[in-house]
């Protein structure tokens, strides 16, 4: 759909007369732009938004070749390795409440998440939109376990996986409630919700302010911890809250940079990586831009 909302009206004083999905406020304030697209925030629970919500044509062409701003046509065995790292990190804390059975990883990019759950022995499922993260799990995993569209309620049965993943996901989704109730329908009882977003709380966003990375077109919604749990009440009990962290190299951000960011700074910043030595520019870390890692369990209807 092409907005969040069925009626549009105008600004009146830095406000917006509509109401927040989450806690229903009707007190929106104008906070900046992000490119072409007004970023609103609630009064109350801070819940932030883009205003049009970005039409499907346009999020089309975006996602049309998203990863390779991560660089894997160059560093391809580099990044892979490096993301491994991450969601194995996120998968030992899974692993806490459910270590095997059915998972399904939305958004499945370029695979390494599968590969880590099933390496755990997880029997593994994906969804993709982006024609080359398609085609690279299609042929990991065959072409019955990626499902190359939007996640539909037809896809899966009820009541089917133990986990699924949403890894830099939900921040996309133009309709997060009815996405949740598929996933609700999908997960078994007391099954695992894994999801990691960007949080706006977070001392990257407060450090960052507008310039902050995650502020992008295809971003929709952005949460902090507080309204982020209310969205997954009741159907879902949070179980951890905690700050996420990637496994990074300063090569895949000055990919990532030049990729995704259209900040003044990025020519500069990506120029003085390009003047370190490679060992330093290939040294994988551990950070935080910004993110939180939230699990979730499914609750009664």
């Amino acid at each position: 759909m092409d907005f969040l909302f069925t009626e549009k009206e105008r600004y009146k004083s830095g406000f917006m007369s509509q109401s927040c999905f989450v806690c229903k406020n009707d007190e929106l304030l104008l906070k900046g732009s992000v490119k072409s697209y007004s970023l609103i925030e609630c009064s109350r629970c801070g819940l932030q938004f883009l205003d049009p919500i970005p039409r499907k044509k346009d999020l089309d062409q975006i996602y049309s070749n998203y990863y390779k701003a991560w660089g894997i046509e160059q560093w391809g065995h580099e990044v892979s390795a490096m993301k491994r790292k991450t969601f194995r990190g996120y998968l030992s804390q899974v692993a806490k409440f459910i270590s095997c059975g059915k998972l399904l990883d939305i958004g499945c990019a370029t695979g390494e998440l599968m590969e880590v759950a099933q390496e755990m022995g997880f029997d593994v499922y994906g969804v993709e939109i982006s024609q080359e993260g398609i085609r690279r799990c299609k042929k990991k995993f065959g072409g019955k376990k990626i499902i190359d569209t939007e996640l539909e309620y037809g896809n899966f049965p009820p009541d089917f996986f133990d986990v699924i993943t949403l890894s830099d996901v939900l921040e996309h989704m133009p309709v997060p409630r009815p996405f949740l109730d598929i996933l609700w329908t999908m997960l078994k009882p007391d099954g695992i919700l894994m999801t990691v977003t960007p949080d706006t709380c977070s001392f990257a966003r407060r450090l960052m302010g507008m310039k902050w990375l995650h502020y992008k077109e295809e971003h929709i919604f952005y949460y902090n911890r507080s309204n982020i749990a209310r969205l997954f009440a009741p159907k879902f009990k949070v179980l951890t809250q905690k700050t996420a962290y990637k496994n990074l190299t300063l090569t895949y951000c000055a990919s990532v940079i030049n990729g995704y960011i259209d900040h003044g700074y990025k020519r500069f910043f990506t120029y003085l990586i390009t003047l370190l030595p490679f060992r330093i520019r290939h040294f994988p870390f551990l950070f935080n831009i910004g993110e939180m890692f939230i699990l979730c369990r499914k609750g009664k209807e």
